[in-house]
Formats: structure tokens, sequence, C-alpha cells
């Protein structure tokens, strides 16, 4: 296993002044990142805790990454989208000793050191550092994004980061030096299969912004100026992004590689995709951030939408194996499992093992393996029970998205009395409705023959566009404030 920053310092001498990370007129080169994170590191080096790394796109971000493994203390991403109560949740929990803040704006903290973009460009430090950090030492540990309740900070061990990176590397057939895109705010641990597979093949991270996101005409823009070829993001926002005309082999002949995780890939998107991109390499992935953001993989090719829909994950990265309990739950052992959550033992109990040397992590997702490809069937924990009959939301969803009249979809369940009465689907139509009336039975006759009356939406509300949140996931909770009113 080569270490990461060993391979960094290969391309910093190799290649100095090849750009490393680039957002908008914002860059840094090989050899700025490596001597502005060596800086940051000797501030850092006496650290006890992890460095709170706070800010959105900066290439400052990867500097507090790359100075926080350098320094051996590791580092804890939080994004500016993430709520101040709950940035000052993260806070009280971690009681850190530094915090790397790479925006303006100050945060509420008591006794932690807080250091600058500035305060890293003007010290005289020395530009070299000896990375500090070892394989069984945890390297980042990101705050997963419930909306209820006290965050759960899950604990990524560095050898665990390594053998992720190197096997993401091994599944890109883009080649090294490429221009890859990297979609996820870095509180979202999508973003960690752009940043370190780029920096480890010699790329450039490009970094989409929130107003990007909001704006794709500001994100067109990008995509007009940079040649993109690998791209890292939700299957929700390639969705989106798929409505740009230039979008496609024709026009945008360099993009040749995709990497999916975060959620489902509709078969719908991935033959859209496909269609605009014939020769292009796309991957699903799937993997909880307990597992080192993925641990499967499969090309999506013609021969694979042809034959399964929905679509499977694939198969286990080396080093990863599966088990599924007797209710259908997945069980993820190997390297790749979390060493459990920051300072909370019941929860961390709750869901992982690590007797007999060997670490195990109860998803939560339902799973099965047919022809030796797993499939994920949804979350245990989005089952309803209605009239007593017992279902999977994601079920519904995933038999709506084959309608012809049904672009992408989120079920809705609404509740009394906290009792579910009645299911609402929340629509984007792949058509302009003219009729709701005609259009609702069109989609119920389909519906069907493939679901049980019970099971099928009462009503349906038309949407122009599925909310996202900010790591770029449809909202669920978003969608059901929109049909509720």
């Amino acid at each position: 296993m080569a270490d990461i920053i060993k391979i960094l310092n290969h391309f910093v001498k190799a290649q100095p002044e090849a750009i490393a990370v680039r957002h908008t007129n914002d860059e840094l080169t090989y050899k700025e990142l490596d001597e502005a994170s060596s800086k940051l590191a000797h501030q850092l080096q006496n650290s006890k805790k992890p460095m709170i790394l706070y800010g959105h796109m900066s290439p400052y971000m990867i500097v507090g990454m790359i100075g926080a493994i350098k320094a051996g203390c590791g580092y804890i991403p939080i994004d500016t989208s993430v709520p101040k109560e709950r940035v000052n949740m993260i806070i009280n929990k971690v009681q850190p000793e530094m915090i790397f803040n790479t925006e303006d704006e100050t945060l509420d903290q008591t006794d932690a050191q807080v250091i600058s973009n500035k305060d890293v460009q003007q010290s005289q430090n020395p530009v070299v550092f000896d990375s500090q950090m070892k394989s069984n030492d945890i390297v980042y540990t990101i705050f997963t994004s419930g909306s209820t309740g006290e965050p759960k900070g899950v604990q990524i061990e560095y050898a665990s980061l390594i053998e992720f990176a190197e096997w993401i590397v091994s599944l890109n057939k883009a080649g090294n030096g490429k221009e890859w895109l990297n979609q996820a705010p870095f509180s979202f641990d999508l973003s960690v299969m752009a940043i370190y597979p780029c920096l480890t093949s010699g790329g450039t991270l490009n970094l989409v912004d929130k107003d990007m996101i909001k704006k794709p005409k500001l994100l067109n823009e990008m995509l007009v100026i940079i040649p993109m070829n690998v791209w890292v993001s939700t299957p929700s926002f390639i969705e989106m992004c798929l409505l740009l005309p230039n979008l496609n082999e024709e026009q945008y002949g360099s993009l040749n590689q995709f990497f999916f995780c975060g959620e489902i890939l509709p078969h719908r998107t991935a033959k859209a995709l496909i269609s605009r991109y014939p020769n292009a390499t796309i991957y699903n992935t799937y993997g909880p951030t307990e597992a080192t953001v993925a641990v499967t993989s499969i090309q999506i090719t013609e021969d694979i939408l042809n034959q399964y829909n929905p679509l499977p994950v694939g198969v286990t990265r080396p080093g990863t194996t599966f088990s599924t309990t007797d209710e259908g739950e997945l069980v993820i052992e190997g390297q790749s499992v979390s060493l459990g959550y920051l300072k909370n033992e019941e929860k961390t109990s709750a869901v992982f093992n690590f007797e007999d040397g060997t670490r195990t992590y109860h998803t939560g997702d339902k799973a099965r393996e047919e022809n030796g490809l797993w499939f994920i069937q949804g979350r245990i924990d989005f089952q309803i029970k209605l009239n007593g009959y017992r279902m999977e939301l994601e079920e519904i969803e995933t038999q709506l998205r084959q309608s012809q009249y049904v672009k992408e979809t989120i079920v809705v369940p609404v509740y009394k009395n906290g009792k579910v009465v009645h299911l609402i689907g929340a629509v984007v139509p792949t058509e302009t409705v003219k009729d709701d009336l005609e259009m609702t039975m069109n989609i119920k006759h389909e519906l069907k023959s493939r679901l049980p009356e019970y099971m099928i939406p009462r009503k349906f509300e038309w949407m122009e566009q599925l909310p996202l949140t900010s790591n770029g996931k449809l909202d669920r909770k978003k969608a059901a404030e929109v049909v509720n009113g």
C-alpha cells in the first residue's frame, strides 16, 4: 500500500507547476499545495485532537486536508451549508485545539486556535514536513448529515483511505494527469472519491460550488472553459446536468469517465447518459460513510441496462466482504469499515463489531445477491405501514420510475395522528401535464400491473425538479414539505 503523501511528493517533484486544485480563478499548483500544507502541518504538529476544517470550495480546504495528514492529527471537514447550530454541536463534541477556517466569517467557539488562509500564506514555517500519519491513525471524521438528533462522527482509518484511493485509481480508465470534477461538498464523503484518486494520479481537482448547483448556467461556463475528463457526483446531480445542451460526446468529448455514489442510480438516468456518452466508462458504486465512501462497483453498459432494472451496485472491492442477516440487512466486513463513531460508545456498539480482529458494520440497508452481483433494495427504516400493510417507499419509487410518464419521483407518506393515512407521489413528469386527472389515471393504470392497489399513491404532485440537499442528493424532507404544503 503506497502512502498518499509519498505519492503526492512524487508528483510535486515530477510536475511542480501542474495545477492540483482549481475553483473558478483560484488555483494551487502541486508545489504550492505541498508548501502550504507543510507550513500548516508545522502549526498543527503538537495537536492531539483532529483539526476542524471549515469552508466551502476554497482550494485551501485541500491544503487543510493534506496539512492535517502530514501533521498526523487528521481533520473534520464542515461545509458552510451546515447550519450554525449543528456546526457548534460538532465543535463542542470535538473540543478541537485547532480550527482551520478558510472563510471570512467567524465561528462561535471557545478555546481553539483559529488559523486563516492568510496565516498559512504569511507563515515563516519551513515548506518541508515529513508526514506523521500512521496507517492505523484516524485520517478524517465525517459527521453524518441526519436532519434530527445529535450528529454522528464517522472515524476513518488512514489505511482505509489509502486502500480506497488505490481502488478508485485502478478503476479509472482515463489515466493520469486528468481533469476531475468534484460536485460534493467536503463534509459529504462522496468528495473523497474525487480528492484523493485525483491527486494520487497527478490530476487537477475542479471544485463545483453551491452557486453552480443552483445555477447550471454557471456550471456550463466552467465546463466550456475546462475540458473535464473524470466526473464524480450523485446521480441526482448528473440528472440535472443532462439538461445542459452541450453535455454530450459530440460537443463535449473530453469527458470519458463517470463515478456515481451516494444514492440509487435510476435506470432511466443511466440510459440517458449512455445515449449521450456511448464510449464513456460509467461506474455505479455503493457504500455508506461508515465503510469509506464506496465498497462496490459495476461498469454500466448497454448489456447491463438491458439485463437489469433496477440496476445492480456490482461486486465488492478487494478486502471487503458482504453478508446479510435473516431480515435481509447488509453487513459489511473488512478494512473499509470505520473505527466507530467519535465519543459515542452506545451508537458504535449498536452497529459495529470489532471482535477477533475483524471489523463489521450493520448498514441498515436491505440487499440481495443475484448472478454474483449485489442489489440494494432500500432502507430498512424506509419501511412504512399503511392499513396494516408493510411496504418499502423505495420499491414504489422504483416502479414509478418505470412509467413512461415519470422522469423522477419521491413518494411521500401523509400522516394523521401518527399513522400513515395515504401516499402522495411527487413526480417530475416526462412531458408537460395538460390534464391533471388524465395524467394521474395514466400513471395509476401503468402501476396496477406492477404493484398491489394499496401501494399506489392516492394522488400526484407535479414538479419541475425535485429538491436536492446541499450534498446533491434527493431531499425527501423538503419534498414532503412542498407536497404537504
